[in-house]
């Protein structure tokens, strides 16, 4: 991970939080987020030159497997007032050992939380995370959560009142000196929540989850250890990829010009399932790397001009209506890919699949490798996956109406309309 000389030595600066005003719970986290971690290969997959013929993707007992990995509460352990975690920019802190108040100042964070079964715990989400219609759909409520913070400024007043055990943050408030000061004056323990690679957002989802109590812990566990595998039975795929068919990819980032820089969890992500991402190879060699790293989570404001130099074999969007956009306007026209209506909508579920602060990274891989590579990833069903995954995990019942409209991305998303506290 690209850090500038300020953010390092921000990093490294001493802390002294306390928790004595916050309620604690007696839970053991520590020892029971130790036990979560079941092999990702006792899921099952797909494995280099596996035959024909096998299941077809073991969806079923790979969720299963996460279920059974689900560890039960020991008793009679001594239970810590509070944790020391290690936060994403170095930073320890100490939390309480059981939080049942959360303030998440991150989407993915909030998400995370929602997916976790966590969402009576959150006190303040961004209003964004209230427009994924599954995320409401576990927990109702998440419309009416407070959000204390608007444009990136966050009303210190509002979070006070709130009393939260902990707030999670974004980096680019962290790296705020104005507003994380104000955090800093609070005294209240907060966690930085930051990745661009796949190994870095795993262990954010773990920390998320080690400050939880033990049935939402458990959950994660399952969140995280289906994600693992998923990534996992992906690279086994890809492995099997000539390097003269691996296809050059753009992503489109919510918008048709904001799209991947050589160090974000997208490049990452693309790279693993065979293609590549043109824009984040091209940047990377011209030296781009500084100027990608510098804007939020790796992400890169191209051009149009950029985009017909790259020359993509294929372009993913993360947004539907950019994908209409690219296929319906003239200025698009000339490019390869939209001339041979190669221009894909990434799925949207719980979360936007494949987006930077989407949970659910491995169905994206799972998306494009079963979308661009149909030969290489025929193991993998992703309509058994989801399935699988939201019955087991989520409890949601994924039939053919709802699997469709994820596809399409559409109405899967909707207006927030999240309570602005000022």
């Amino acid at each position: 991970m690209t850090r500038s000389a300020d953010q390092n030595s921000r990093a490294e600066r001493p802390l002294d939080i306390t928790c004595d005003r916050r309620r604690f719970c007696a839970l053991g986290l520590l020892a029971l987020i130790a036990c979560c971690g079941a092999p990702a290969a006792a899921l099952g997959g797909c494995a280099p030159g596996a035959e024909t013929g096998s299941s077809p993707s073991g969806a079923s007992s790979a969720a299963q497997a996460a279920s059974d990995a689900l560890p039960s509460n020991a008793e009679g352990a001594s239970q810590p007032d509070t944790i020391a975690l290690t936060d994403s920019v170095g930073r320890t802190v100490a939390v309480p050992a059981c939080c049942t108040r959360i303030a998440a100042l991150d989407s993915f964070s909030g998400e995370a939380l929602v997916m976790a079964g966590a969402g009576p715990l959150v006190v303040a989400v961004p209003r964004g995370v209230a427009s994924d219609t599954i995320l409401l759909q576990l927990y109702p409520d998440l419309a009416t959560v407070p959000s204390p913070q608007s444009g990136g400024t966050v009303n210190v007043e509002s979070l006070w009142a709130l009393d939260p055990d902990v707030v999670l943050v974004k980096p680019s408030l962290y790296y705020s000196q104005e507003e994380i000061g104000k955090l800093d004056k609070l005294g209240m323990p907060y966690l930085v929540i930051d990745y661009l690679t796949i190994e870095e957002q795993l262990a954010a989802l773990e920390m998320i989850g080690s400050i939880l109590p033990s049935e939402q812990a458990q959950r994660m566990a399952a969140i995280v250890s289906t994600y693992r595998s998923g990534v996992e039975r992906v690279e086994a795929c890809a492995a099997r990829i000539p390097d003269d068919e691996r296809l050059r990819v753009y992503h489109a980032i919510n918008q048709a010009v904001i799209t991947d820089g050589p160090s974000s969890i997208g490049a990452d992500w693309i790279t693993r399932v065979g293609g590549i991402d043109v824009s984040a190879v091209s940047l990377g060699a011209d030296g781009g790397t500084e100027a990608s790293a510098s804007s939020d989570r790796g992400d890169y404001q191209a051009t149009l001009e950029q985009v017909f130099v790259w020359d993509p074999d294929i372009v993913i969007c993360n947004e539907a209506s950019t994908a209409t956009y690219l296929l319906s306007d003239s200025k698009w026209a000339g490019l390869r890919s939209v001339a041979d209506g190669r221009v894909y909508n990434i799925p949207v579920g719980a979360t936007r699949w494949g987006q930077r602060g989407s949970v659910e990274t491995w169905f994206a891989m799972m998306w494009l490798g079963t979308t661009a590579y149909p030969e290489y990833y025929g193991e993998i069903d992703l309509r058994e996956e989801v399935a699988a995954f939201y019955g087991t995990v989520l409890g949601i019942d994924v039939d053919d109406a709802l699997y469709e409209q994820m596809l399409s991305g559409q109405g899967m998303r909707k207006q927030a309309t999240g309570k602005s506290v000022s």
